[in-house]
């Protein structure tokens, strides 16, 4: 009987000790500093950059983590792994000076240094100076709301061991990949900030958490008939009338999409196709 005891009264301190460790080790990650200075953007104030502003923030999908009109709402919820809330754009927005908006969209590093999480930056970080200056304009015509979502990011115990593992990482870089106007190759540009937060060009995977399935971006929309591409991108009806969550966000995304911007993100992913053919 004694050696039960000990042997649970140890198993209880290893436990212990693991908690500990998962809780200090993921604590330290998500508050630790990163020293990406901020740097000025030019804001506009003109009817037309506000509302490329927000056609902008719509094809990049800023729409469908924080809400429709930018109210914030919980994305999940669960007990172990943590709640996953981004913040009302207006509430977050009142607090920060434009540079530390540009720093937020462009680096993935918050107010106060640390790092968001989750914010896709590695496609959003390609806007160039002009457009994350439109979307702040954008962002500074909304106000604080009663629909205003009041839950905050939490992390629970599975949650903080694949921060603390890297499987749920800090989104915070210190590198710069924009530029400071929009490029002549529109269609890159479109595919790099507003495709690859859940694509890659020549290889197929899953989204970030594991659920859905994703094809290589640059041989399936090479393959498509410029007409039904529209369709597909405008309603989410492509080669069958449910593409799950790619319809989703062609409907709530992609569906501002002009005719020359298909035309040029086809006419890129048809020379990715041709340099890397599928094996």
């Amino acid at each position: 009987m004694r050696w039960i005891v000990r042997g649970l009264t140890a198993l209880a301190a290893l436990l212990l000790l693991v908690v500990v460790v998962v809780y200090a080790g993921s604590e330290w990650v998500i508050r630790q500093g990163h020293a990406v200075p901020t740097v000025d953007i030019a804001v506009p104030k003109d009817a037309a950059s506000l509302a490329e502003g927000a056609r902008v923030a719509r094809l990049a999908s800023c729409r469908d983590c924080h809400g429709p009109n930018g109210e914030g709402k919980v994305l999940f919820e669960d007990p172990m792994l943590g709640r996953i809330a981004p913040p009302s754009l207006a509430r977050a927005a009142a607090t920060m000076t434009d540079a530390e908006l540009a720093r937020a969209i462009r680096h993935g590093v918050k107010k106060d240094g640390s790092s968001l999480f989750i914010m896709p930056i590695h496609a959003i970080g390609h806007l160039s100076d002009e457009d994350v200056g439109r979307v702040i304009a954008w962002i500074r015509t909304l106000r604080p709301g009663p629909k205003d979502t009041q839950a905050t990011m939490s992390y629970g115990p599975i949650g903080r061991a694949l921060i603390l593992a890297g499987k749920l990482p800090a989104m915070a870089t210190a590198s710069t990949v924009s530029q400071p106007r929009r490029p002549a190759d529109m269609g890159r540009y479109v595919v790099d900030f507003a495709c690859t937060a859940c694509h890659k060009l020549h290889q197929a995977g899953t989204m970030e958490d594991g659920s859905t399935r994703v094809p290589a971006l640059a041989p399936v929309v090479a393959a498509y008939d410029p007409a039904r591409l529209r369709k597909l991108l405008r309603t989410g009806v492509g080669t069958r009338p449910d593409h799950g969550i790619m319809s989703v966000v062609a409907r709530e995304s992609f569906s501002v999409l002009t005719d020359g911007e298909i035309a040029a993100i086809q006419a890129y992913l048809k020379a990715e196709a041709i340099k890397a053919p599928p094996q």
